[in-house]
């Protein structure tokens, strides 16, 4: 939905065409009407396109096909009123006039499904087939009728009717079009509102009939009115409320009210555009975020010549709010009132001024007398006295105080004074981001024309440059229709602007700009050669780690990628010999020069990132066209000469394809796996195949049989295949219906044609739209299986709403989604539980929310903020955590997890997803061979296989390189590679030995763990025959056991501090110094080990626990066992008794622990035995 879209529920509205139809604009249609279908299929020229209004565009594939609408600027057409398939609805702009007036379903509810001719521009528009730019239209028959509103008689209960149609009176309280649109507020005597229209000619005062919806945006109510009916005007407002901070409340939402007595804290911009914020702060405490929008007027600058951090004062409003936190919208400068208190204002803001700037100080007192200093001394009396404007010739700093019946503090300005004559274009650079001369007019500014952006962008280098690598000697000249060509000379007046050339819709609040002169004169002198290019690698040389460090705080080129980059920022630039590290993509081919000095390249001529690098030497090389095929490991055989730009996140070396050298071709071929088909071990594959659908008009047959080949030929037709976005039978069309049936048919049947088994499929159909992805695509996770070799395990099937769990150490639905915790927009990890010559093996696929709202990394944030992570580590603790719950009831739990978990393996989320359970056999793989996925040229580990630790030493692993160094032409089917895991089950043989304890027997409780740990030879007898099951375990049997269970290898030579143990025999001396020395074991004081004593429950949970850390890394505990008796104890004992219980390795004794109690051979054996289990590494 649009940013004030309402709720689809309902649909507000009023007739504003007459009931006689058609309706017919002004001018004539100029042509025979086509139908949609038509103008889809020949999209060019001039037409009169006949159809019905369908909907809005929110995208070429995904329309708004619910009133009420909120779009106002565009219309979707098809040709039956009823259709729902993107791919024949055809968007129309709407351009501001008659035409928009006329048609747009905001304002015209009833022209939704009504009949119509326009007559337009035939183009591309959203991407797809469109028409644009129309002149006439004709409503040929009405649509739908709308309902009827509902009258209310008050904003207090207008508030409590969330997705109705209602009509309500009030009063305007506010003007329009300061917070957007032609908003405003309005209040009656029970409650305030904010009202969202983009046309309405009301005024404070009014009284007012608003017809419309009530929706929620940003956590604030609002009502968005099909009309606003005027009642009478020049009412009086309803009164202003007194309140504290804390009264900006929801009883007081959309209502006038003042603070009082406040203080200005943490006063900030919000935006270039001169919108601010700051915390209003009472004497008790309490606090209340202001917000100005400078749309009314007031701008940060304006407001801090009269106000300031720690300023007390008084602030009127509207109560309002933001998400989830209170905050008030002023009106103005009418809204502030400073409280009793000299203060000396400057009428220019502090900063960078042009050389005979004059400063005009002002106090907020009639009767205050303002003196100031310019050396930077401290001013008094004494001081000089204002009586005229200060005139600036250098930097300088004013040091002010105003003095009436008492003195201000003192206030200070300070300004960096640029020099106007003789104007370099080093001298606008600057040695930053963003030019000092930023909103200055410069005159005569010379250079010669080396790159045509395009006819209304160029350019310019200085022909005489110095030696300071720091500036740049090059900016851009935008004059419209300027007739100039490359090696033109020319001299520019304009004003100097920092400006956004290229970027997404948020490229003001994530990008860097590019240095411009908005010129009003370009004027021709003659003609120059171009400076000689700068050499990357031998005349500069940019870092090849650090992008930045410092939050942009220092401009360090040398050090920082972000401001080398910036150093060269539009100059000509050479690349030698560039090495290309990927694929081409969007016209652009991003290199590496061959003499970076600091460079590994992998196996197949990419460029890996780690924790702290991602690789600031790659350059980007946009040549604009999307046809030149180039892959990783290509090499450009001589110069690639360009100017370095910036657009949508990235610097990129702008040039023309005319100016690439000859492409060699590197030799990178797709790979196959070299993991060797073995029937008696089991593969599972994990593969993103990239929005796979039925329809082949989105996935392509080419496409299609690539994927199936390449699970035949380059995979070894793997026994299971975590299959990631999967989309619905007919791929991004809205048709309601999300199952995926023929989606996995048809790969099943091209697998088999391409000599591939006969696989079997499953998965869970997410809800519809529910799990993100492509609209209409409901893209999921599911399996492919060969049944010839595994078998799902019989169980039930889950819904897309069930959350699985664990019931006996299987799961409890088979397959059923792993979702233990709210997932919107994302899609669900799903678990399915195969059988494999007699093991059991659970298998959870996983897709973890993307990148999206990730800022990027040549942004002006520094360092970026990754939005998108928090989810991504709440959404892998979630799969840990169930993988948790499952070993609880089976520490024997064979699981893998893979699929694209849209992270790096060092991430925080891959760390929270392994936890201390898994093992991620990525990090197993080669550094020169990890990667899975290309982007911006860097090669990158976006795709996992972690296995339960029990699994780890018997996995292989292989990530095979078919599709991310590639592109389509050289076969790549995918933006991902998958990869292949080979696991061996082979079961771990213990002999059967003749038992030989005659004081245990088979119906003795503990006989089979005595008789697991005899079998191993962990354990022997008090004598051959003897076990002593109630004796009490001594400290040296406790640890002869633990150095067998654990394999600790002993050469002899281990010391320790224990007097008490020289007497023993070797053997045993041997077996304590070395488990002292691995940290296992303490002595029960600094020298006497006391290996004859006997061992308390709490000693031997200690000794456990440090073995399980050892093997494990650190166990952590959420919430400790629920013993009564241990609360005396450490937290290093408690974490450790916990763990035992969280294992079910000890249950306790009535709720208790009992943990001075000695421990008996029988139970030693008992928790030996099923403690075991859990050391798997």
């Amino acid at each position: 939905m649009t940013k004030h879209a309402l709720s689809k529920i309902l649909l507000s509205f009023v007739l504003v065409l007459s009931v006689a139809l058609p309706y017919l604009a002004t001018t004539a249609s100029a042509a025979e009407p086509i139908t949609v279908a038509e103008a889809i299929a020949n999209n060019t020229g001039k037409a009169t396109v006949k159809g019905f209004v369908v909907g809005t565009a929110t995208s070429g594939t995904n329309y708004d096909q619910e009133a009420p609408f909120a779009s106002s600027t565009n219309l979707g057409i098809a040709d039956s009123a009823d259709e729902t398939d993107p791919t024949k609805i055809m968007p129309v702009q709407l351009p501001t006039g008659k035409i928009r007036a006329g048609l747009n379903l905001v304002d015209n509810p009833t022209n939704f499904k009504a009949e119509v001719t326009i007559t337009g521009t035939l183009e591309g528009y959203f991407q797809v087939p469109g028409l644009k730019s129309p002149t006439d239209f004709t409503i040929l028959s009405g649509g739908e009728a709308p309902p009827e509103a509902v009258i209310v008689d008050s904003l207090a209960k207008a508030r409590t009717m969330q997705g109705e149609l209602i009509q309500v009176d009030a009063t305007v309280t506010t003007r329009t079009g300061i917070w957007g649109g032609n908003a405003f507020y309005v209040q009656d005597d029970t409650a305030g509102m904010y009202v969202f229209t983009s046309s309405a000619d009301v005024s404070p005062g009014d009284i007012v009939r608003l017809t419309g919806g009530i929706s929620e945006y940003g956590g604030e109510l609002q009502l968005q009115p099909n009309t606003v009916e005027v009642l009478s005007s020049t009412n009086p407002l309803p009164a202003v409320q007194t309140v504290t901070p804390a009264g900006v409340a929801e009883d007081t939402q959309g209502e006038r009210i003042e603070l009082k007595n406040v203080t200005i804290t943490g006063l900030q911009s919000v935006n270039e555009y001169g919108t601010f914020e700051f915390s209003a702060k009472a004497e008790n405490g309490e606090a209340v975020t202001i917000r100005n929008d400078n749309r009314n007027g007031l701008s940060l600058e304006e407001f801090t010549k009269q106000y300031k951090e720690g300023d007390l004062i008084h602030v009127t409003g509207i109560a309002s709010k933001f998400n989830d936190s209170y905050q008030v919208k002023t009106l103005g400068f009418e809204s502030f009132e400073l409280v009793n208190k000299p203060g000396v204002y400057a009428d220019i803001f502090p900063g960078v001024v042009s050389e005979g700037t004059s400063i005009t100080l002002a106090s907020g007192m009639d009767d205050a007398t303002i003196y100031f200093t310019l050396d930077g001394s401290k001013p008094t009396a004494s001081s000089t006295k204002y009586t005229a404007p200060i005139v600036l010739t250098k930097d300088t700093t004013i040091k002010a105080i105003a003095i009436a019946d008492e003195t201000s503090e003192i206030f200070t300005f300070t300004y960096t004074v640029l020099k106007t004559g003789d104007l370099r274009i080093r001298d606008i650079q600057g040695d930053g981001h963003y030019s000092d001369y930023q909103g200055a007019v410069v005159n005569e500014i010379v250079g010669v024309v080396t790159h045509l952006y395009n006819s209304a962008n160029f350019v310019i280098q200085d022909t005489n440059q110095d030696d300071d690598v720091t500036t740049s000697e090059a900016l851009m000249v935008n004059k419209a229709s300027n007739g100039l060509q490359v090696g033109d000379l020319v001299t520019v007046n304009g004003t100097v602007e920092e400006h956004f050339q290229e970027g997404y819709s948020d490229a003001k609040d994530n990008d860097l700009p590019i240095t411009r002169i908005r010129a009003t004169e370009a004027v021709k002198t003659g003609t120059a050669p171009l400076p000689e290019p700068i050499v990357v690698g031998e005349d500069v040389q940019p870092p090849s780690e650090i992008i930045d460090n410092d939050g942009l705080t220092s401009f360090d080129p040398k050090e920082d990628g972000i401001d080398f980059w910036e150093s060269l920022e539009l100059m000509r630039l050479a690349v030698p010999q560039g090495k290309v590290v990927g694929p081409q993509n969007y016209g652009e081919v991003v290199v590496v020069a061959e003499n970076s000095p600091n460079t590994e390249f992998h196996k197949q001529g990419g460029i890996l990132i780690s924790e702290n690098d991602y690789n600031p030497e790659r350059i980007v090389v946009d040549f604009d066209n999307e046809k030149f095929i180039a892959k990783a490991g290509d090499l450009f055989d001589g110069d690639i000469i360009g100017v370095m730009g910036f657009g949508f996140g990235n610097y990129k070396l702008w040039t023309a394809e005319s100016n690439l050298p000859k492409l060699v071709d590197g030799g990178t071929k797709p790979e196959k796996t070299w993991i060797v088909k073995d029937d008696k071990k089991l593969t599972v594959a994990a593969y993103n195949v990239e929005n796979y659908s039925a329809d082949p008009s989105h996935t392509t047959d080419a496409k299609a049989q690539r994927i199936a080949e390449s699970f035949v030929n380059d995979l070894n037709s793997p026994d299971v295949i975590v299959m990631v976005e999967v989309q619905d039978n007919d791929g991004p069309i809205t048709s309601g219906n999300s199952d995926a049936t023929a989606s996995y048919e048809r790969l099943i049947k091209d697998i088999k044609t391409a000599g591939g088994p006969t696989y079997a499929w499953t998965d869970i159909a997410p809800e519809y739209n529910k799990d993100g992805g492509q609209p209409g695509g409901n893209i999921r996770v599911g399996y492919l299986y060969n049944p010839e070799r595994v078998t799902l395990s019989e169980g039930t099937k889950g819904t897309a709403t069930q959350d699985n769990t664990w019931v006996d150490g299987e799961l409890a639905l088979n397959p059923g989604r792993v979702q233990p915790i709210a997932m919107p927009n994302t899609r669900k990890p799903i678990a399915a539980q195969f059988e494999f010559q007699g093991e059991q093996v659970v298998v959870i696929g996983a897709h973890l929310n993307s990148k999206g709202g990730d800022q990027p990394l040549y942004g002006k944030n520094q360092p970026p903020f990754l939005g998108s992570v928090a989810e991504r580590i709440q959404l892998a603790t979630a799969i840990n955590g169930f993988i948790q719950d499952g070993l609880k009831q089976n520490p024997d739990l064979n699981v893998i997890v893979a699929g694209d978990m849209n992270d790096f393996e060092f991430t925080p989320a891959l760390k929270a997803l392994k936890g201390d359970i898994l093992t991620n056999k990525v990090e197993d793989v080669p550094l020169e061979d990890r990667y899975s996925y290309y982007y911006q040229g860097n090669s990158q580990v976006l795709d996992h296989l972690l296995v339960t630790n029990n699994l780890a030493k018997r996995t292989e692993m292989d990530m095979v390189h078919i599709n991310s160094m590639f592109m389509e032409e050289q076969g790549r089917a995918s933006d991902h590679d998958p990869l292949l895991a080979q696991i061996e089950f082979e079961k771990e043989e213990v002999p059967a030995k003749e038992f030989p304890f005659t004081d245990v027997s088979k119906k003795d409780w503990a006989y089979p763990y005595i008789k697991d740990l005899f079998d191993r030879n962990l354990i022997k007898g008090k004598t051959d025959t003897l076990y002593a099951p109630k004796d009490n375990l001594t400290r040296m049997q406790a640890v002869t056991i633990l150095t067998r269970i654990m394999d600790l290898e002993i050469t002899g030579n281990e010391k320790s501090p224990f007097k008490d143990i020289s007497k023993l025999p070797e053997l045993y001396r041997n077996q304590i110094n070395a488990a002292y020395q691995a940290g296992i074991v303490n002595g029960v004081t600094t020298t006497e080990f006391k290996p004859t004593e006997f061992i308390t429950r709490a000693q031997f949970a200690l000794m456990l626990n440090r073995v399980y850390e050892m093997k494990n890394g650190t166990y952590k505990v959420s919430t400790y066992a629920p013993f009564t008796d241990y609360e005396r104890f450490n937290n290093e004992t408690k974490k450790a008794i916990t763990m035992l219980y969280d294992f079910e390795v000890v249950e306790g004794y009535n709720g208790k622990y009992m943990p001075k109690k000695f421990t008996t051979r029988e139970e030693t054996a008992k928790m030996f035995s099923l403690f075991r289990s859990y050391l798997v590494k």
